[in-house]
């Protein structure tokens, strides 16, 4: 599945990308994967260290609890509802005492907020970086735009420079440093006048985006409270509070919260990279849909079903659907269901594969329609036919594409695969870029693996 062979864009290799990125706008799309592949980076730690942390800590208070006990006499004190406790030796005592300190450093030093913090405000590290690297990758890319930057700059430090390039760059450094530290609300509006914009700012997420950026704006400079600036700036830009919180007012991150900024930047760092790469090299758009392709499909291949889910307003709009091949639209249409289907959402991927007629398409396209809907007869009926490399579909889809997952859950799978290539799915397939192994995780009627 690549794009290295040109003489067949429209059908090899629509699936996902794997040649040079400068095929793909080279700085830009690099970026954009750069941004991505942390993000993820920082959603696999949370998920692996916040259970692990709130595991510890939970059986350190249980064993806190059973050296407390040990004290702990049967009888009651003297107040009501009080209990006796007593040491045979000053030893005891001490290690008493000790237990309590630690008992009291753990019930103040609350570790799963700490990190859940860090790692939440990481995410705007990286977006910070993100945003910086693909300005400077367009506007490197596009040397007029050069023209728009207005410093000034002294006659003894413009001989420091050994020649115009490294003016040029320094003072498109010194712009995105200042652009960034602007607002986020600030660098938006500045886009727009940048590039031309209209509704930069008009995506469904703009509120539930400027609120997560005003969190960490608390969490950073005021211990989590709840600022006056913070509810002024989240009401006016729309934000809707399920219970509006007072000012000092304690703000955490929980991990669903945590998994919703994760996607959420994720999103803005899509919509903006592929919007900008839009605006300013519109003459690009075979790139820009086979990058779009591929990041939609490495998010897949990752499992982020939600995320697709949720850029299915913007992938599939109006303006990202301009100059767009058929083929690469029927290609995203399906995965976007994709992550639909997974994210538990089938209405609402039958409604997008629906809105497209597949009558006179590809058998490939026919069976992904088939496996989408859980229709696995027709499904196995439409591979039998396809045989053993179709127009899109080749051998090694079956062990890879994510479309496949719980089509490879059906004994009858294996059979139509043993059938059609003459071995067991559980064999090692070739690739151009290697083996492929895969072994199934259901077995068929007649035994096969």
């Amino acid at each position: 599945m690549s794009y290295e062979n040109e003489e067949h864009d429209e059908v090899n290799g629509v699936l996902s990308f794997a040649g040079d990125d400068r095929k793909l706008g080279g700085q830009i799309f690099q970026s954009l994967n750069g941004y991505l592949s942390s993000v993820r980076a920082i959603g696999i730690t949370a998920k692996i260290a916040l259970p692990h942390i709130a595991k510890w800590a939970k059986n350190e208070i249980e064993e806190i609890q059973s050296e407390i006990e040990q004290y702990v006499s049967g009888e009651k004190g003297t107040e009501e509802g009080s209990i006796s406790i007593s040491f045979e030796s000053a030893r005891e005592f001490a290690s008493f005492s000790r237990t309590l300190s630690k008992f009291d450093e753990i019930r103040s030093y609350n570790y799963l907020s700490v990190l859940s913090t860090s790692l939440f405000t990481q995410l705007f590290s990286e977006y910070d970086s993100f945003i910086g690297n693909l300005l400077k990758s367009i506007y490197l890319k596009n040397e007029d735009l050069f023209k728009g930057i207005s410093r000034e700059i002294s006659l003894s430090d413009l001989l420091e420079y050994e020649d115009l390039r490294s003016v040029k760059i320094s003072m498109l450094d010194k712009e995105i440093e200042t652009f960034r530290r602007d607002s986020y609300i600030d660098q938006f509006i500045s886009l727009e006048n940048k590039f031309g914009f209209r509704t930069l700012r008009k995506f469904k997420e703009w509120p539930e985006f400027i609120e997560l950026s005003q969190r960490r704006n608390i969490l950073i400079h005021n211990g989590g409270k709840v600022s006056d600036q913070y509810l002024r700036v989240c009401e006016r830009e729309g934000f809707k509070f399920v219970e509006k919180p007072k000012v000092g007012d304690y703000l955490g991150i929980d991990f669903e919260y945590f998994a919703k900024a994760n996607r959420l930047l994720s999103k803005v760092g899509i919509m903006l990279s592929f919007t900008l790469w839009c605006k300013v090299f519109p003459k690009e758009y075979e790139q820009i849909h086979r990058a779009l392709n591929d990041t939609i499909y490495n998010c897949l291949v990752q499992k982020r079903w939600h995320l697709v889910a949720e850029l299915v307003d913007f992938s599939l709009s109006d303006s990202m659907r301009k100059e767009i091949s058929e083929i690469a639209l029927r290609v995203r249409t399906i995965n976007s269901a994709i992550g639909l289907k997974f994210a538990d959402n089938q209405d609402a991927a039958n409604k997008i594969l629906d809105s497209m007629d597949w009558t006179a398409c590809y058998r490939d396209f026919k069976l992904a329609i088939a496996v989408l809907k859980d229709e696995y007869g027709e499904a196995i009926d439409i591979m039998k036919s396809i045989g053993k490399t179709g127009e899109i579909i080749t051998q090694p889809d079956y062990h890879t594409w994510p479309l496949f997952t719980q089509f490879r859950q059906q004994p009858e799978f294996y059979e139509a695969y043993y059938e059609v290539y003459g071995e067991h799915f559980s064999e090692r397939v070739s690739t151009e870029k290697g083996t492929v192994e895969a072994h199934p995780s259901h077995s068929s009627s007649s035994g096969k693996k």
